[in-house]
C-alpha cells in the first residue's frame, strides 16, 4: 500500500476512529485502525465489535492494499507533521511509514488479515434525517442516560416513530430513574417498528460524525442496529437487546402550578448556590412565591447561600429541592434566551421542565428530599 493524502483529510478520518478503538480488549489488534486504500480514496474503519465506524479521504492511490496500526499513536503523529502532502507506505516487515517533508516516522503494523469483520456496516441504509435534527434530539436526551450499568435498559436512549395519518413523528426517551427527557420531532423517511434502545456510547459517536453536516443524512434501523451515514462516514452501532421501561407512569398526570424563569439566570444562579453543596446529590432548594424564585443551599463544611430572582409565577408559595446538577443539564440543553417554564406538583411531585409554550420537548425531574435547609 502507498498513497499521497492531504494532512487535514488524513487527520478527519484518523479522528473519527479515535473514540472507539478499544484500549483494554481481549482482542489486542483492536487498539489499530484498520486503513485500505483503493479506487482513489483511503478507508480508515475501527470497531469495539458494538460499535463500527467506516470513514474515507480522497487520496491519490499509488498502490492499493491495507494494513493495520495503532489508531492513538498514528493519529498523534499525524497531528505535529506540518500541513503538507503526507505519504503513507507499507513498507518490509508490515511497517506503516507516514513522510511529509523531513520528517518519516515508521509504525509497527499488523496485517489486514488479522483484523476481524465489521459489524453492521455492510448493511443498506435507505432512511434519511436532517443531521441538524437528530444533533439537536441527541442532546436534549443523551444527559437523562443511566451510567449503571446494571441497569442495562437504561443505559441507552429510546427511539419511536409513531404515525397519524400521513404525518410521522420520531421519539427520543431517556431516563436514569431519578429523571427523564423526552423530544419529539416530524420525519418524513425513516422505518422503526416498536421501539429500541440504541447506547450512550454510540450515539456520542452519532453526534461526533455529524457535526457540521447541515444536510439531509442517511439513518436506519436493520437487524439490531442503528446505522448512520453521512458524506464520507458510516457508522454502525448494537442495539441494546432490552425492554426500556414504561416512561409514561412518571409523567404528570394533571396540569401543575406554572412559573416561568429565564434559562440563562437560571442556570447562573444555580452554579454559584450549588458550590456550597458538597453531597453528590448537589442538592439545592427552591423557593416559589408571587414573581419571584430563591435558590438556596446550606452544608455544615461550607455555610451557606441564596439567590433571588424574577419568576412569573402566581400560584401559592410552595418550596421544592432538586438536584442542581439535573437542572443544570436542562438549561444547558437549551439557547440562554429561553424562557423555561417550570410546572410544580407541590412538594413531592415532579417537576416538569419545557420552553415556554413547547411541550415537545419535556424533561421530569423528581424532587429530594432535604435534610438542611438555608437559614437567611
Amino acid at each position: 500500500m502507498e498513497i499521497k493524502i492531504q494532512k487535514a483529510e488524513l487527520s478527519r478520518v484518523l479522528y473519527a476512529v479515535q473514540s472507539i478503538v478499544e484500549k483494554r480488549h481481549t482482542m489486542p489488534i483492536l487498539v489499530n485502525v484498520l486503513l485500505s486504500a483503493g479506487d482513489g480514496a483511503l478507508k480508515a474503519s475501527a470497531t469495539d465489535l458494538e460499535i463500527t465506524v467506516v470513514s474515507k479521504a480522497n487520496a491519490q492511490v499509488v498502490k492499493p492494499g491495507s494494513t493495520t496500526a495503532n489508531a492513538k499513536v498514528l493519529y498523534e503523529v499525524v497531528k505535529e507533521l506540518p500541513d503538507e502532502e503526507i505519504v503513507l507506505k507499507v513498507t518490509e516487515g508490515e511497517r506503516l511509514e507516514i513522510g511529509a517533508g523531513k520528517s518519516k516516522t515508521r509504525i509497527i503494523g499488523v496485517s489486514a488479515e488479522e483484523y476481524p469483520g465489521l459489524p453492521g456496516v455492510g448493511l443498506e441504509v435507505n432512511g434519511r434525517i436532517l443531521s441538524d435534527q437528530l444533533s439537536e434530539m441527541v442532546s436534549k436526551t443523551i444527559y437523562s442516560v443511566s451510567q449503571d450499568e446494571t441497569r442495562f435498559s437504561l443505559t441507552g436512549v429510546c427511539f419511536e416513530l409513531s404515525e397519524e395519518g400521513k404525518a410521522k413523528s420520531l421519539k427520543m426517551v431517556a431516563t436514569d430513574g431519578h429523571r427523564l427527557a423526552m423530544i419529539t420531532r416530524p420525519v418524513e423517511n425513516l422505518k422503526l417498528t416498536g421501539s429500541v434502545i440504541v447506547p450512550r456510547k454510540g450515539l456520542a459517536e452519532v453526534k461526533k460524525i455529524i457535526e457540521g453536516e447541515n444536510r439531509l443524512i442517511g439513518i436506519e434501523f436493520r437487524e439490531g442496529f442503528l446505522l448512520v451515514e453521512t458524506s464520507n462516514t458510516k457508522l454502525a452501532v448494537r442495539l441494546i437487546d432490552g425492554e426500556f421501561p414504561d416512561y409514561k407512569q412518571v409523567m404528570p398526570k394533571q396540569k401543575g402550578t406554572v412559573a416561568v424563569v429565564g434559562s440563562n439566570e437560571f442556570a447562573q444562579a444555580l452554579k454559584r448556590v450549588a458550590l456550597i453543596v458538597t453531597d453528590k446529590s448537589k442538592g439545592v432548594r427552591l423557593d416559589f412565591a408571587k414573581e419571584s424564585l430563591a435558590i438556596s443551599s446550606s452544608s455544615p463544611e461550607l455555610g451557606d447561600a441564596r439567590e433571588t430572582m424574577v419568576a412569573h409565577y402566581a400560584g401559592a408559595p410552595v418550596s421544592v429541592g432538586f438536584n442542581a446538577r439535573y437542572l443544570l443539564d436542562i438549561a444547558a440543553s437549551l439557547p440562554e434566551s429561553t424562557q423555561i417554564q417550570i410546572e410544580l406538583n407541590g412538594e413531592l411531585g415532579a417537576g416538569k421542565f419545557y420552553p415556554e409554550g413547547d411541550e415537545s420537548y419535556t424533561a421530569i425531574v423528581m424532587p429530594m428530599r432535604l435534610v438542611s435547609e438555608y437559614q437567611g
